[in-house]
Protein backbone atom coordinates (compact mmCIF):
# COMPACT_ATOMS: atom_id res chain seq x y z
CA UNK A 1 0.00 0.00 0.00
CA UNK A 2 1.28 3.43 -0.84
CA UNK A 3 2.55 5.71 1.90
CA UNK A 4 1.86 9.42 2.31
CA UNK A 5 5.05 11.03 1.07
CA UNK A 6 6.30 14.24 2.60
CA UNK A 7 8.28 16.39 0.20
CA UNK A 8 9.00 19.45 2.32
CA UNK A 9 12.16 20.54 0.57
CA UNK A 10 14.38 23.57 1.02
CA UNK A 11 15.13 24.44 -2.61
CA UNK A 12 18.00 26.80 -3.36
CA UNK A 13 17.67 29.81 -5.64
CA UNK A 14 20.81 31.21 -7.34
CA UNK A 15 22.30 32.16 -10.70
CA UNK A 16 23.97 29.93 -13.25
CA UNK A 17 23.88 28.93 -16.94
CA UNK A 18 21.27 28.71 -19.68
CA UNK A 19 20.30 25.88 -22.04
CA UNK A 20 18.43 28.00 -24.60
CA UNK A 21 19.95 26.75 -27.84
CA UNK A 22 18.97 24.76 -30.90
CA UNK A 23 20.97 21.69 -31.83
CA UNK A 24 24.13 22.63 -33.71
CA UNK A 25 23.71 22.40 -37.46
CA UNK A 26 19.93 22.12 -37.36
CA UNK A 27 17.25 24.68 -38.10
CA UNK A 28 14.99 23.92 -35.14
CA UNK A 29 15.43 22.92 -31.51
CA UNK A 30 15.82 19.18 -31.01
CA UNK A 31 17.82 18.60 -34.18
CA UNK A 32 15.08 19.09 -36.78
CA UNK A 33 15.00 20.87 -40.13
CA UNK A 34 11.34 20.31 -41.05
CA UNK A 35 8.18 21.78 -39.60
CA UNK A 36 5.20 19.80 -38.33
CA UNK A 37 1.62 20.64 -37.53
CA UNK A 38 0.06 19.60 -34.23
CA UNK A 39 -3.24 20.27 -32.48
CA UNK A 40 -3.32 21.39 -28.87
CA UNK A 41 -6.04 22.27 -26.33
CA UNK A 42 -5.19 24.91 -23.72
CA UNK A 43 -7.22 26.15 -20.77
CA UNK A 44 -7.98 29.87 -21.07
CA UNK A 45 -8.65 32.13 -18.11
CA UNK A 46 -10.63 35.33 -18.47
CA UNK A 47 -7.42 37.35 -18.04
CA UNK A 48 -5.63 35.58 -20.89
CA UNK A 49 -5.43 36.67 -24.49
CA UNK A 50 -6.47 35.01 -27.71
CA UNK A 51 -4.06 32.44 -29.14
CA UNK A 52 -3.79 34.42 -32.39
CA UNK A 53 -2.19 37.30 -30.44
CA UNK A 54 0.05 35.27 -28.13
CA UNK A 55 3.79 35.30 -28.72
CA UNK A 56 4.38 31.78 -27.37
CA UNK A 57 2.68 30.03 -30.28
CA UNK A 58 4.64 32.06 -32.84
CA UNK A 59 7.82 31.21 -30.94
CA UNK A 60 6.92 27.52 -31.05
CA UNK A 61 6.64 27.71 -34.82
CA UNK A 62 9.85 29.73 -35.30
CA UNK A 63 12.10 28.06 -32.73
CA UNK A 64 10.77 24.49 -32.46
CA UNK A 65 9.35 24.16 -35.96
CA UNK A 66 5.98 23.14 -34.52
CA UNK A 67 2.95 24.91 -35.95
CA UNK A 68 0.23 24.46 -33.34
CA UNK A 69 -3.44 24.69 -34.11
CA UNK A 70 -4.65 25.97 -30.74
CA UNK A 71 -8.04 25.29 -29.17
CA UNK A 72 -8.70 27.46 -26.12
CA UNK A 73 -11.34 26.49 -23.59
CA UNK A 74 -12.57 28.13 -20.39
CA UNK A 75 -14.35 24.90 -19.49
CA UNK A 76 -11.69 22.21 -19.44
CA UNK A 77 -14.00 19.64 -17.87
CA UNK A 78 -16.56 19.75 -20.66
CA UNK A 79 -13.88 19.86 -23.34
CA UNK A 80 -12.09 16.83 -21.91
CA UNK A 81 -15.21 14.75 -21.49
CA UNK A 82 -16.46 15.61 -24.98
CA UNK A 83 -13.16 14.75 -26.64
CA UNK A 84 -12.69 11.52 -24.70
CA UNK A 85 -16.25 10.38 -25.39
CA UNK A 86 -16.12 11.14 -29.11
CA UNK A 87 -12.54 10.05 -29.72
CA UNK A 88 -12.04 13.30 -31.63
CA UNK A 89 -9.05 14.43 -29.58
CA UNK A 90 -6.29 16.98 -30.02
CA UNK A 91 -2.70 15.77 -30.12
CA UNK A 92 -1.81 17.53 -26.85
CA UNK A 93 -3.81 18.44 -23.75
CA UNK A 94 -2.00 21.36 -22.11
CA UNK A 95 -2.86 23.01 -18.76
CA UNK A 96 -6.00 20.89 -18.72
CA UNK A 97 -5.94 19.85 -15.05
CA UNK A 98 -5.89 16.10 -15.55
CA UNK A 99 -6.47 14.57 -12.13
CA UNK A 100 -4.61 11.39 -11.28
CA UNK A 101 -7.96 9.60 -11.34
CA UNK A 102 -8.69 10.83 -14.84
CA UNK A 103 -5.19 9.83 -15.92
CA UNK A 104 -5.83 6.26 -14.78
CA UNK A 105 -9.27 6.22 -16.41
CA UNK A 106 -8.19 7.68 -19.75
CA UNK A 107 -4.65 6.33 -19.81
CA UNK A 108 -4.57 2.93 -18.11
CA UNK A 109 -8.19 1.87 -18.69
CA UNK A 110 -9.47 3.56 -21.84
CA UNK A 111 -6.19 4.06 -23.69
CA UNK A 112 -6.98 7.63 -24.73
CA UNK A 113 -3.66 8.90 -23.33
CA UNK A 114 -0.36 7.36 -24.33
CA UNK A 115 2.47 6.40 -21.93
CA UNK A 116 5.24 9.01 -21.92
CA UNK A 117 7.90 7.28 -19.84
CA UNK A 118 9.72 5.59 -22.73
CA UNK A 119 10.59 9.06 -24.02
CA UNK A 120 11.96 10.31 -20.69
CA UNK A 121 15.59 9.56 -21.49
CA UNK A 122 18.75 11.70 -21.36
CA UNK A 123 18.83 11.71 -25.17
CA UNK A 124 15.22 12.86 -25.72
CA UNK A 125 14.46 14.73 -22.47
CA UNK A 126 17.76 15.72 -20.81
CA UNK A 127 16.21 18.35 -18.54
CA UNK A 128 13.44 16.20 -17.05
CA UNK A 129 15.77 13.18 -16.84
CA UNK A 130 18.18 15.23 -14.79
CA UNK A 131 15.42 16.21 -12.37
CA UNK A 132 14.38 12.57 -11.93
CA UNK A 133 17.98 11.49 -11.44
CA UNK A 134 18.42 13.91 -8.55
CA UNK A 135 14.85 13.60 -7.24
CA UNK A 136 13.69 10.05 -8.02
CA UNK A 137 10.74 10.42 -5.64
CA UNK A 138 9.23 12.92 -8.11
CA UNK A 139 9.15 10.28 -10.81
CA UNK A 140 7.65 7.64 -8.54
CA UNK A 141 4.90 10.02 -7.43
CA UNK A 142 3.62 10.56 -10.98
CA UNK A 143 3.86 6.92 -12.07
CA UNK A 144 0.50 5.19 -12.55
CA UNK A 145 -0.27 1.73 -11.07
CA UNK A 146 0.66 0.00 -14.33
CA UNK A 147 4.19 1.44 -14.13
CA UNK A 148 3.73 4.07 -16.84
CA UNK A 149 3.71 7.87 -16.79
CA UNK A 150 0.80 9.43 -18.69
CA UNK A 151 0.92 13.00 -17.47
CA UNK A 152 3.49 15.68 -16.62
CA UNK A 153 3.28 18.86 -14.59
CA UNK A 154 5.21 21.55 -12.80
CA UNK A 155 8.06 21.19 -10.32
CA UNK A 156 7.78 23.95 -7.74
CA UNK A 157 8.64 25.09 -4.21
CA UNK A 158 7.05 23.05 -1.43
CA UNK A 159 7.91 25.61 1.25
CA UNK A 160 5.08 27.89 0.23
CA UNK A 161 1.33 28.00 0.61
CA UNK A 162 -0.90 26.69 -2.12
CA UNK A 163 -2.74 29.99 -1.98
CA UNK A 164 -2.28 33.13 0.08
CA UNK A 165 -5.24 35.36 0.84
CA UNK A 166 -4.84 39.10 1.33
CA UNK A 167 -6.81 41.70 3.25
CA UNK A 168 -6.95 45.45 2.67
CA UNK A 169 -4.92 46.79 5.59
CA UNK A 170 -5.97 50.40 4.96
CA UNK A 171 -9.62 49.40 5.27
CA UNK A 172 -8.82 47.54 8.49
CA UNK A 173 -7.03 50.57 9.92
CA UNK A 174 -9.81 52.95 8.91
CA UNK A 175 -12.33 50.65 10.62
CA UNK A 176 -10.18 50.52 13.76
CA UNK A 177 -9.98 46.74 13.57
CA UNK A 178 -7.08 44.36 14.02
CA UNK A 179 -6.15 41.52 11.68
CA UNK A 180 -8.84 38.86 12.28
CA UNK A 181 -7.70 35.51 13.62
CA UNK A 182 -11.09 33.91 14.29
CA UNK A 183 -14.12 33.37 12.09
CA UNK A 184 -16.22 35.67 14.29
CA UNK A 185 -13.63 38.44 13.95
CA UNK A 186 -13.50 37.90 10.20
CA UNK A 187 -17.28 38.24 9.97
CA UNK A 188 -17.04 41.48 11.95
CA UNK A 189 -14.45 42.74 9.47
CA UNK A 190 -16.65 41.82 6.51
CA UNK A 191 -19.52 43.80 8.04
CA UNK A 192 -17.27 46.82 8.56
CA UNK A 193 -16.02 46.58 4.98
CA UNK A 194 -19.58 46.37 3.62
CA UNK A 195 -20.47 49.48 5.62
CA UNK A 196 -18.03 51.46 3.50
CA UNK A 197 -20.91 51.80 1.00
CA UNK A 198 -22.15 54.56 3.30
CA UNK A 199 -19.06 56.70 2.69
CA UNK A 200 -19.78 59.75 0.49
CA UNK A 201 -17.19 58.71 -2.10
CA UNK A 202 -18.95 55.35 -2.53
CA UNK A 203 -22.45 56.69 -3.10
CA UNK A 204 -24.20 54.55 -5.71
CA UNK A 205 -21.39 51.97 -5.70
CA UNK A 206 -21.44 48.38 -4.49
CA UNK A 207 -18.78 47.25 -2.06
CA UNK A 208 -17.99 43.54 -2.23
CA UNK A 209 -15.84 42.84 0.84
CA UNK A 210 -14.91 39.28 -0.16
CA UNK A 211 -14.17 39.02 -3.87
CA UNK A 212 -13.70 35.82 -5.79
CA UNK A 213 -15.81 32.83 -6.68
CA UNK A 214 -17.15 29.75 -4.92
CA UNK A 215 -13.98 27.84 -5.80
CA UNK A 216 -11.34 29.81 -3.92
CA UNK A 217 -12.31 32.32 -1.23
CA UNK A 218 -14.57 29.86 0.64
CA UNK A 219 -11.46 27.72 1.17
CA UNK A 220 -10.27 30.39 3.59
CA UNK A 221 -13.50 29.95 5.53
CA UNK A 222 -13.29 26.14 5.25
CA UNK A 223 -9.85 26.32 6.89
CA UNK A 224 -11.50 27.95 9.89
CA UNK A 225 -13.66 24.85 10.29
CA UNK A 226 -10.59 22.62 10.27
CA UNK A 227 -10.63 21.30 6.70
CA UNK A 228 -7.31 21.51 4.89
CA UNK A 229 -7.73 21.20 1.16
CA UNK A 230 -5.47 21.98 -1.78
CA UNK A 231 -8.14 22.31 -4.41
CA UNK A 232 -10.48 24.96 -5.74
CA UNK A 233 -12.91 22.05 -5.89
CA UNK A 234 -12.60 21.87 -2.10
CA UNK A 235 -16.24 20.90 -1.67
CA UNK A 236 -15.96 17.49 -3.34
CA UNK A 237 -12.16 17.02 -3.17
CA UNK A 238 -10.62 14.70 -0.60
CA UNK A 239 -9.15 16.76 2.25
CA UNK A 240 -7.49 16.26 5.59
CA UNK A 241 -9.38 17.05 8.76
CA UNK A 242 -7.08 19.21 10.87
CA UNK A 243 -9.20 18.42 13.92
CA UNK A 244 -8.72 14.64 13.91
CA UNK A 245 -6.03 14.22 11.23
CA UNK A 246 -8.14 11.89 9.09
CA UNK A 247 -9.02 12.00 5.37
CA UNK A 248 -12.48 13.46 4.79
CA UNK A 249 -14.92 15.02 2.39
CA UNK A 250 -16.20 18.16 4.04
CA UNK A 251 -19.77 17.70 2.81
CA UNK A 252 -20.21 14.59 4.98
CA UNK A 253 -19.48 16.24 8.34
CA UNK A 254 -22.92 16.33 9.90
CA UNK A 255 -21.91 18.83 12.59
CA UNK A 256 -19.64 21.27 10.79
CA UNK A 257 -20.87 21.26 7.19
CA UNK A 258 -24.32 22.73 8.01
CA UNK A 259 -22.58 25.45 10.05
CA UNK A 260 -20.23 26.15 7.14
CA UNK A 261 -23.19 26.43 4.77
CA UNK A 262 -24.93 28.82 7.17
CA UNK A 263 -21.88 31.10 7.08
CA UNK A 264 -21.81 30.97 3.28
CA UNK A 265 -25.54 31.68 3.05
CA UNK A 266 -25.23 34.59 5.48
CA UNK A 267 -22.28 36.08 3.59
CA UNK A 268 -24.10 35.93 0.26
CA UNK A 269 -27.31 37.35 1.72
CA UNK A 270 -25.45 40.28 3.30
CA UNK A 271 -23.49 41.03 0.15
CA UNK A 272 -20.09 40.03 1.46
CA UNK A 273 -19.88 37.90 -1.68
CA UNK A 274 -21.11 39.24 -5.00
CA UNK A 275 -24.46 38.16 -6.39
CA UNK A 276 -22.37 36.91 -9.33
CA UNK A 277 -20.45 34.48 -7.13
CA UNK A 278 -21.79 31.51 -9.12
CA UNK A 279 -20.38 32.91 -12.37
CA UNK A 280 -17.12 31.13 -13.31
CA UNK A 281 -15.68 34.27 -14.88
CA UNK A 282 -16.48 36.48 -11.89
CA UNK A 283 -13.12 36.07 -10.18
CA UNK A 284 -11.20 37.19 -13.23
CA UNK A 285 -13.37 40.04 -14.50
CA UNK A 286 -15.29 41.75 -11.73
CA UNK A 287 -12.73 41.14 -9.01
CA UNK A 288 -10.06 42.97 -10.99
CA UNK A 289 -12.39 45.90 -11.57
CA UNK A 290 -13.41 46.07 -7.92
CA UNK A 291 -9.82 46.15 -6.69
CA UNK A 292 -8.86 48.78 -9.24
CA UNK A 293 -11.74 50.97 -8.03
CA UNK A 294 -11.09 50.37 -4.30
CA UNK A 295 -14.38 48.47 -3.88
CA UNK A 296 -13.17 45.30 -2.21
CA UNK A 297 -11.15 44.32 0.81
CA UNK A 298 -10.21 40.63 0.52
CA UNK A 299 -8.84 38.52 -2.31
CA UNK A 300 -6.45 35.69 -3.20
CA UNK A 301 -3.83 38.06 -4.64
CA UNK A 302 -2.93 41.74 -4.78
CA UNK A 303 -2.92 42.16 -8.54
CA UNK A 304 -4.96 45.09 -9.88
CA UNK A 305 -5.02 46.71 -6.44
CA UNK A 306 -4.45 50.47 -6.50
CA UNK A 307 -1.56 50.01 -4.07
CA UNK A 308 -0.63 46.35 -3.47
CA UNK A 309 1.52 47.42 -0.52
CA UNK A 310 -1.67 48.34 1.35
CA UNK A 311 -2.71 44.68 1.44
CA UNK A 312 -1.56 42.24 4.12
CA UNK A 313 -1.46 38.45 4.04
CA UNK A 314 -4.40 37.11 6.03
CA UNK A 315 -3.79 34.79 8.98
CA UNK A 316 -5.61 31.42 8.77
CA UNK A 317 -8.69 31.50 10.97
CA UNK A 318 -9.83 29.45 13.92
CA UNK A 319 -13.42 28.92 15.03
CA UNK A 320 -15.49 27.19 17.73
CA UNK A 321 -15.02 24.01 15.66
CA UNK A 322 -11.26 24.28 15.21
CA UNK A 323 -8.64 25.88 17.47
CA UNK A 324 -5.61 25.44 15.20
CA UNK A 325 -4.82 27.88 12.36
CA UNK A 326 -3.62 26.01 9.26
CA UNK A 327 -3.35 26.45 5.51
CA UNK A 328 -2.47 24.04 2.72
CA UNK A 329 1.13 23.65 1.69
CA UNK A 330 1.81 23.98 -2.04
CA UNK A 331 1.11 20.66 -3.80
CA UNK A 332 4.07 18.86 -2.22
CA UNK A 333 6.43 20.31 -4.85
CA UNK A 334 5.17 18.39 -7.88
CA UNK A 335 2.00 17.69 -9.82
CA UNK A 336 1.14 15.87 -13.04
CA UNK A 337 -1.94 17.62 -14.35
CA UNK A 338 -0.75 19.70 -17.28
CA UNK A 339 0.66 17.74 -20.23
CA UNK A 340 -0.76 14.69 -22.00
CA UNK A 341 -0.53 13.27 -25.50
CA UNK A 342 -3.61 11.58 -26.90
CA UNK A 343 -3.68 8.17 -28.51
CA UNK A 344 -4.85 9.76 -31.78
CA UNK A 345 -1.63 11.75 -32.13
CA UNK A 346 0.49 10.51 -35.02
CA UNK A 347 3.33 8.47 -33.55
CA UNK A 348 5.84 10.32 -35.71
CA UNK A 349 5.13 13.54 -33.77
CA UNK A 350 5.46 12.21 -30.24
CA UNK A 351 9.21 12.32 -29.74
CA UNK A 352 9.34 15.86 -31.09
CA UNK A 353 6.53 16.98 -28.78
CA UNK A 354 8.37 15.44 -25.84
CA UNK A 355 11.54 17.35 -26.72
CA UNK A 356 9.41 20.49 -26.96
CA UNK A 357 7.97 20.08 -23.48
CA UNK A 358 11.35 19.08 -22.02
CA UNK A 359 12.63 22.54 -22.95
CA UNK A 360 10.47 23.99 -20.16
CA UNK A 361 12.21 21.89 -17.50
CA UNK A 362 15.24 24.20 -17.60
CA UNK A 363 14.86 27.23 -15.36
CA UNK A 364 16.20 29.76 -17.87
CA UNK A 365 13.78 28.43 -20.46
CA UNK A 366 10.93 28.53 -17.97
CA UNK A 367 11.73 32.21 -17.37
CA UNK A 368 11.68 32.91 -21.10
CA UNK A 369 8.28 31.23 -21.44
CA UNK A 370 7.11 33.38 -18.54
CA UNK A 371 8.36 36.77 -19.76
CA UNK A 372 9.11 36.29 -23.43
CA UNK A 373 12.50 37.13 -24.94
CA UNK A 374 14.84 39.76 -23.54
CA UNK A 375 15.52 42.96 -25.46
CA UNK A 376 18.76 41.42 -26.72
CA UNK A 377 17.05 38.33 -28.18
CA UNK A 378 15.68 40.15 -31.20
CA UNK A 379 15.69 36.98 -33.31
CA UNK A 380 12.83 35.62 -31.19
CA UNK A 381 10.57 38.67 -30.98
CA UNK A 382 8.02 37.00 -33.29
CA UNK A 383 6.04 40.21 -33.78
CA UNK A 384 6.65 41.81 -30.37
CA UNK A 385 7.60 45.49 -30.36
CA UNK A 386 10.55 44.64 -28.14
CA UNK A 387 11.77 42.09 -25.68
CA UNK A 388 11.65 42.74 -21.95
CA UNK A 389 14.06 45.15 -20.29
CA UNK A 390 15.23 44.94 -16.70
CA UNK A 391 16.02 47.72 -14.25
CA UNK A 392 16.82 47.61 -10.56
CA UNK A 393 14.64 49.41 -8.02
CA UNK A 394 15.63 50.96 -4.70
CA UNK A 395 15.27 47.61 -2.97
CA UNK A 396 17.67 45.93 -5.36
CA UNK A 397 14.91 43.95 -7.04
CA UNK A 398 14.52 43.55 -10.78
CA UNK A 399 11.66 45.42 -12.44
CA UNK A 400 10.50 44.28 -15.89
CA UNK A 401 9.07 46.35 -18.70
CA UNK A 402 8.86 46.39 -22.50
CA UNK A 403 7.90 48.70 -25.33
CA UNK A 404 4.30 47.48 -25.44
CA UNK A 405 3.80 48.40 -21.78
CA UNK A 406 5.58 51.73 -22.17
CA UNK A 407 3.37 52.55 -25.17
CA UNK A 408 0.25 51.76 -23.16
CA UNK A 409 -0.84 48.74 -25.17
CA UNK A 410 -1.03 46.84 -21.87
CA UNK A 411 -1.76 48.21 -18.43
CA UNK A 412 1.10 46.41 -16.68
CA UNK A 413 3.82 43.87 -17.29
CA UNK A 414 1.56 41.25 -15.73
CA UNK A 415 -1.23 42.13 -18.16
CA UNK A 416 1.32 41.90 -20.99
CA UNK A 417 2.41 38.47 -19.78
CA UNK A 418 -1.14 37.13 -19.72
CA UNK A 419 -2.51 38.59 -22.93
CA UNK A 420 0.56 38.83 -25.15
CA UNK A 421 3.18 36.35 -23.91
CA UNK A 422 1.04 33.62 -22.27
CA UNK A 423 3.23 33.68 -19.16
CA UNK A 424 1.12 31.04 -17.44
CA UNK A 425 2.45 28.47 -19.92
CA UNK A 426 5.50 27.85 -17.78
CA UNK A 427 3.60 28.24 -14.54
CA UNK A 428 1.60 25.06 -15.09
CA UNK A 429 4.30 23.02 -16.75
CA UNK A 430 8.02 23.36 -16.25
CA UNK A 431 10.73 23.98 -13.70
CA UNK A 432 9.59 27.10 -11.88
CA UNK A 433 12.34 27.00 -9.29
CA UNK A 434 16.10 26.94 -9.83
CA UNK A 435 17.00 23.53 -8.43
CA UNK A 436 20.72 23.79 -9.18
CA UNK A 437 21.46 27.51 -9.10
CA UNK A 438 22.29 27.72 -12.78
CA UNK A 439 19.95 30.39 -14.16
CA UNK A 440 21.46 33.29 -16.08
CA UNK A 441 18.35 35.35 -16.75
CA UNK A 442 17.82 38.07 -14.15
CA UNK A 443 15.14 36.96 -11.74
CA UNK A 444 14.10 37.86 -8.23
CA UNK A 445 14.65 35.13 -5.63
CA UNK A 446 11.67 34.61 -3.37
CA UNK A 447 11.02 37.58 -1.12
CA UNK A 448 8.13 37.27 1.27
CA UNK A 449 6.09 40.45 1.13
CA UNK A 450 2.87 41.72 2.70
CA UNK A 451 3.79 39.80 5.91
CA UNK A 452 3.31 36.44 4.26
CA UNK A 453 6.32 35.07 6.17
CA UNK A 454 4.71 36.12 9.47
CA UNK A 455 1.04 35.49 8.80
CA UNK A 456 1.00 32.42 6.54
CA UNK A 457 4.20 30.35 6.37
CA UNK A 458 4.20 29.36 10.07
CA UNK A 459 0.83 27.64 9.52
CA UNK A 460 1.65 25.45 6.50
CA UNK A 461 0.46 21.86 6.75
CA UNK A 462 0.39 18.97 4.30
CA UNK A 463 -2.89 18.11 2.66
CA UNK A 464 -4.06 14.75 1.45
CA UNK A 465 -1.67 13.73 -1.37
CA UNK A 466 -2.44 15.67 -4.52
CA UNK A 467 -1.50 12.71 -6.70
CA UNK A 468 -3.58 9.60 -6.02
CA UNK A 469 -3.19 6.60 -8.34
CA UNK A 470 -5.69 3.91 -7.48
CA UNK A 471 -5.54 0.56 -9.24
CA UNK A 472 -7.62 0.71 -12.42
CA UNK A 473 -10.58 -1.23 -11.02
CA UNK A 474 -10.64 0.86 -7.85
CA UNK A 475 -10.34 4.06 -9.88
CA UNK A 476 -13.28 3.01 -12.01
CA UNK A 477 -15.37 2.47 -8.91
CA UNK A 478 -14.19 5.73 -7.30
CA UNK A 479 -15.09 7.66 -10.45
CA UNK A 480 -18.51 6.00 -10.53
CA UNK A 481 -19.20 6.87 -6.90
CA UNK A 482 -17.90 10.43 -7.14
CA UNK A 483 -19.88 11.21 -10.28
CA UNK A 484 -23.19 10.52 -8.61
CA UNK A 485 -22.30 11.81 -5.14
CA UNK A 486 -20.67 15.02 -6.41
CA UNK A 487 -23.63 15.88 -8.62
CA UNK A 488 -25.98 15.45 -5.67
CA UNK A 489 -23.73 17.42 -3.28
CA UNK A 490 -23.17 20.34 -5.65
CA UNK A 491 -26.85 20.65 -6.50
CA UNK A 492 -27.93 20.67 -2.86
CA UNK A 493 -25.08 22.89 -1.68
CA UNK A 494 -26.10 25.61 -4.12
CA UNK A 495 -29.75 25.16 -3.15
CA UNK A 496 -28.97 25.43 0.57
CA UNK A 497 -26.69 28.49 0.46
CA UNK A 498 -28.79 30.35 -2.11
CA UNK A 499 -31.90 29.90 0.03
CA UNK A 500 -33.70 27.84 -2.58
CA UNK A 501 -33.78 24.98 -0.08
CA UNK A 502 -34.26 25.55 3.64
CA UNK A 503 -31.61 24.20 6.02
CA UNK A 504 -34.13 22.45 8.24
CA UNK A 505 -33.22 19.43 10.36
CA UNK A 506 -35.39 17.32 8.10
CA UNK A 507 -33.75 18.49 4.86
CA UNK A 508 -30.26 18.12 6.28
CA UNK A 509 -31.02 14.63 7.55
CA UNK A 510 -32.24 13.68 4.09
CA UNK A 511 -29.10 15.18 2.55
CA UNK A 512 -26.70 13.18 4.73
CA UNK A 513 -28.73 9.98 4.43
CA UNK A 514 -28.70 10.25 0.64
CA UNK A 515 -24.92 10.74 0.61
CA UNK A 516 -24.43 7.52 2.55
CA UNK A 517 -27.01 5.70 0.43
CA UNK A 518 -25.05 6.72 -2.68
CA UNK A 519 -21.94 5.00 -1.34
CA UNK A 520 -20.06 7.66 0.61
CA UNK A 521 -18.61 5.24 3.17
CA UNK A 522 -17.24 3.00 0.44
CA UNK A 523 -15.75 6.03 -1.33
CA UNK A 524 -14.01 7.38 1.78
CA UNK A 525 -12.73 3.90 2.59
CA UNK A 526 -10.69 3.79 -0.62
CA UNK A 527 -8.93 7.04 0.32
CA UNK A 528 -8.27 5.89 3.88
CA UNK A 529 -6.82 2.58 2.68
CA UNK A 530 -4.63 4.37 0.12
CA UNK A 531 -2.46 6.12 2.71
CA UNK A 532 -2.30 3.38 5.33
Amino acid sequence: MKKLVSLILVLVLALGCCSFAAAEGSKYYGGYDDTIKATIAVYQRSSQGDAADIWWWDFCRDYFGIDFEVTQSNDSGTTKSTMFASGDMVDVFYQFFMSSGLVVEQGVTNGNLIPLDEYITPEIMPNLSRIYEDYPEYKSLITAPDGHIYSLGVVQNANDSLMTFYINQRWLDEAGLAMPTTLDEFTEVMAAFKAREELPENEGKTIVPLTGDLGNQPRFIANAFGWITDSAGYLTQIALDDVDGQPCFIYADEERFPEFMKVMKDYIAKGYFSADVFDDQYAGNQTAAQKAEDLTGFDQNTSNAIDPNEWTAAIPLTSPWNDTPAIARSYNAINCASFNISSTCDESKVERLMKWVDWLYDYDNYLMSHWGPSAEETEWLCGLKSGYTVTTNDEGRYVYSCKEVEDGDYTSFGDYQNRRIQGIIGGYLGLNIDLWGEATRPYNPTKWTNKKDENVLPYLVDTYPNIVFFEADVQERVTELKTEINAYVNENYVAFISGEKEMTDENLAEFFKTIHDLGYDELLGYYIDYIK
